[in-house]
């Protein structure tokens, strides 16, 4: 509606619905130069007449004699109509957004049937307004909420002009008359909805159909095609008056909530769409006795049955490398730096960055490498000459494509149990963003873990990382920042939450090798050549605190031609000893340190315990540093701090694995640290004093 003449504007209509201060009328003209309203407060009520014919734009206070029946929201942002429509649909299906003046912001408007206490009204109109600020952050005006419960805080009314019109749930603008067919009905969503329709499938006016025969609603059937825009299909309009199809069509909540769906292509579940359920749940009672089941693990510590499992590093570090070997590994049995394979299976690598005749070279490196494959699981590939799209993305919506349904009769056909994704970025098309925590959330929930539990089996992907250093020396100490391993992932959050596992790959730097490892190198290798493995997170055990190094070996394979190429591998490294070697180092000096501040510590236990800040504090001016200026303390804290912690909870390799130490005092007590997750900050880790001392894990 590009022209404006409020000559479509039923007043009388507009009257019923608003409810606003009679006394003042709050005046806009325009916008000066810096972008703000011209506007004033004035004395007496609002013409609406001269209002929606734009001869003079108002506005107000949205309370009257202490009630009110109006909500506004102001959004200051320059949202996509679909995507703000869809976010108030989904926080309150009532909710309608209309344009601001500027016809570039929002005000999100709520029309209640009866006049409510202001308080009332006021307070549900800041629950609405913290679910906006969830989804929107700052750019929503706490300031502008209606209604206004003192002051002057007043709302520009829509229908001034030609941009001031409402939307539908869907993103398409309304006219009046569409929107007077939306409050009409607003207590039946499904029914509202039909105004914002431009090109309905035909099963959406069927299904309303259903649902007002359902309620005694098909009165209104006419009302309802009347507003859907351009839809005059009358000999389907007699189907459903006169032969009745639609009577035989399921309205429960799935059908619903379906097409809901298709209407705003998001997955939506209406609150009242809801059938009566009165069977209970099938819960089982835990009583203490069950056998319990080993988990299924595939690879222990690295892949689960039903899981994801994530391989994350930067270009070039060698993730395509890691991922053939895993699954060669998967195929074969054979095992995978000192990892076993718990369960074979069959294996699909695809490999979006690879043409299939370089997966060849490196299975074949794998086997040359790892050991011969029996040929009982067979590994499968797929390489860049088919270009893989697993889910379209829209603004509104994710859906599975045409290949997604190949690779489901692919696995069942096939029986592969391991897919391998490299990278993981390169599986969808259309609005995807990698940053975007809904996007990813519903890429890897909704469309990969459900294809690991299909197969029983696992999804291995490769994904690259930001450029967080994972690796890192302090006081002359190797130490691996499990905390930026973990967070390498580029893009949104929720793909680490979404993973089970998480192993991260992180290139040797010149720092590094020249303080750590070149001393002790004598095969003429450096640096380029070696590459981290940190095991980021594991959900199921502890995961291993230092980082594991792998050398890059480069192997020959013959062509069928006669000639050679030489393609990478990973070999376990002798770095690794030195890695071990210094740990052990580092943990035997910190407690010999530690032995030596015990007459110290017990000075300072009450009863039984001292908290290790209180250690801390009380060591600094030990310290041989604390007296020069040039050093901070904080510094001299946290390398106390970190001894501490080393000495009294270092671990050593025995038949049950690592265990915790501990320290073993002259006077015929035993002491470790114990963490207090029940308190807050440095209080959380003491010191404690006891007869025994019980190993652990």
């Amino acid at each position: 509606m590009d022209a404006h003449t409020g000559n479509d504007i039923d007043i009388n209509f507009l009257q019923q619905i608003l409810l606003y201060n009679k006394s003042k009328t709050l005046v806009w003209d325009g916008y000066k130069r810096d972008g703000n309203k011209k506007q004033k407060w004035e004395n007496g009520a609002i013409d609406l007449e001269q209002h929606v014919k734009g001869i003079k734009r108002q506005g107000g206070l949205l309370i009257d004699d202490g009630k009110a029946k109006n909500i506004v929201i102001d959004l200051d942002g320059e949202i996509p109509a679909a995507q703000v429509a869809a976010a108030a649909f989904k926080i309150d299906t009532k909710l309608i957004p209309f344009k601001s003046p500027s016809g570039r912001k929002w005000h999100i408007w709520k029309f209640l049937p009866n006049a409510t206490p202001a308080k009332e009204v006021h307070a549900e109109a800041k629950k609405i307004e913290k679910q906006f600020i969830k989804e929107y952050g700052t750019i929503v005006d706490i300031g502008k909420t209606q209604p206004s419960l003192n002051g002057f805080t007043g709302i520009n009314f829509p229908f001034c002009t030609s941009a001031q019109y409402p939307y539908s749930p869907a993103g398409k603008k309304l006219t009046f008359k569409q929107f007077q067919h939306r409050i009409k009905f607003q207590d039946h969503p499904l029914l509202s909805m039909a105004a914002g329709l431009e090109h309905p499938r035909h099963d959406a006016l069927i299904l309303m159909a259903a649902y007002m025969h359902k309620n005694n609603m098909m009165q209104h059937l006419d009302e309802v095609t009347a507003a859907m825009k351009d839809f005059d299909d009358d000999a389907f309009i007699d189907r459903i008056k006169n032969k009745k199809i639609h009577e035989k069509y399921d309205v429960g909540s799935k059908a619903i909530n379906n097409l809901f769906s298709i209407i705003l292509m998001e997955d939506y579940k209406l609150p009242d769409a809801e059938e009566a359920v009165t069977e209970e749940l099938q819960i089982i009672e835990h009583t203490g006795v069950e056998k319990i089941q080993k988990r299924p693990w595939l690879i222990h510590g690295w892949l689960l049955e039903k899981a994801l499992t994530l391989v994350v590093g930067q270009p070039g570090v060698g993730k395509t490398m890691l991922l053939h070997m895993l699954g060669y590994a998967l195929a074969t049995g054979n095992n995978i730096f000192g990892k076993e394979i718990e369960k074979r299976g069959n294996v699909l690598i695809i490999a979006a960055e690879e043409t299939q005749n370089e997966q060849d070279i490196r299975l074949a490196a794998c086997k040359q490498q790892m050991g011969k494959n029996d040929g009982k699981f067979k590994i499968f590939k797929l390489g860049l000459e088919q270009d893989l799209k697993l889910v379209k993305f829209t603004p509104a919506a994710a859906q599975q494509t045409k290949q997604y349904k190949q690779l489901e009769n692919t696995i069942r056909n096939k029986q592969i149990k391991y897919i391998i994704l490299d990278p993981l970025i390169n599986f969808q098309t259309g609005t995807y963003d990698e940053n975007s925590n809904q996007n990813m959330d519903a890429y890897i929930k909704n469309f990969l873990i459900p294809l690991a539990v299909k197969m029983k089996g696992a999804i291995i992907a490769g994904h690259h990382t930001n450029k967080l250093s994972m690796v890192t020396t302090q006081d002359n100490e190797l130490l691996v920042d499990n905390q930026n391993a973990l967070m390498a992932a580029r893009g949104a959050s929720s793909l680490i939450g979404a993973a089970r596992f998480v192993l991260a790959l992180n290139p040797m730097t010149r720092k590094l090798w020249d303080q750590h490892f070149k001393e002790h190198i004598t095969d003429g290798s450096n640096f380029v050549h070696y590459t981290g493995l940190i095991e980021a997170k594991s959900n199921y055990n502890v995961i291993a605190d230092d980082i594991s190094w792998l050398k890059k070996d480069s192997v020959e394979i013959a062509t069928d031609d006669g000639f050679t190429e030489s393609t990478g591998v990973y070999t376990t490294t002798e770095l690794n000893k030195v890695t071990k070697a210094k740990n052990k180092l580092k943990a035997a000096k910190n407690l010999q340190w530690c032995k030596a501040q015990m007459p110290a510590i017990i000075k300072l236990m009450d009863d039984d315990e001292v908290t290790l800040n209180k250690v801390v504090v009380e060591l600094v001016p030990m310290d041989p540093d604390f007296a020069d200026q040039n050093v901070k303390e904080e510094t001299i804290r946290t390398r106390i701090r970190r001894k501490l912690e080393n000495g009294f909870s270092g671990r050593e390799e025995g038949k049950n694995g690592y265990e915790r130490t501990g320290i073993e005092h002259d006077d015929g007590f035993n002491y470790w640290l114990k963490t207090d997750h029940g308190r807050e900050g440095n209080a959380k880790k003491f010191i404690v004093r006891a007869k025994d001392f019980k190993r652990a894990r």
